[in-house]
């Protein structure tokens, strides 16, 4: 009898103090599929983004995940530009296409209240196609902070992604790598 309890407090000391510290590990943490809406809203360039230029589409998305805790989402992408004379990323350019930097906050929602919010660095970016409509986003950036069991997160994300023909239809996907540090 004294050995099961030994044993059940050993093991009730191991899940208090040892997987806690397990989140702040290094390495891909978190890889997801993500799914969802995506709600277009144009602007007049009246709101100044990090880097000066007026705003020319903003876009809120929500949506589901697949893998690693499935946890939903919202998040907001501007993208500057689309317009002639504005900057066009390498990217686009060598495939042609029209393209903008894009500015993105993703805060992820998990069942137990936990959060993660992630920020775009400089270098994300959308290509679009204008006569066909195929597009393709590439994002990167940092984590900017969590809560819950992710409060004090450090690291880097990647994601790419795509809005889904027709673009009318606000249906998108994406594939999103978390890094902790």
């Amino acid at each position: 009898m004294k050995t099961g309890i030994f044993l059940a407090l050993a093991a009730l000391a191991l899940a208090v103090f040892a997987v806690p510290d397990a989140q702040g590990k290094s390495g891909s943490d978190i890889n997801l599929h993500a799914w969802g809406s995506n709600f277009i809203s144009s602007d007049d360039g009246s709101f100044p983004t990090p880097n000066g230029q007026g705003l020319s589409l903003t876009l809120f998305q929500n949506g589901k995940t697949k893998g690693s805790g499935s946890p939903s989402f919202s998040a907001t992408t501007s993208i500057v530009g689309l317009v002639e004379g504005a900057p066009t990323p390498p990217e686009c350019v060598e495939a042609d296409l029209l393209g903008a930097p894009l500015f993105q906050t993703i805060v992820l929602i998990y069942n137990d209240g936990s959060l993660l919010s992630l920020i775009a660095d400089a270098g994300s970016f959308y290509c679009l196609d204008p006569v066909t409509g195929a597009n393709f986003l590439n994002g990167s950036g940092r984590i900017a902070a969590g809560d819950g069991r992710f409060e004090g997160a450090t690291g880097t994300w990647e994601a790419t992604g795509q809005v889904l023909l027709p673009i009318e239809a606000g249906l998108f996907t994406a594939d999103v790598s978390i890094d902790f540090e």
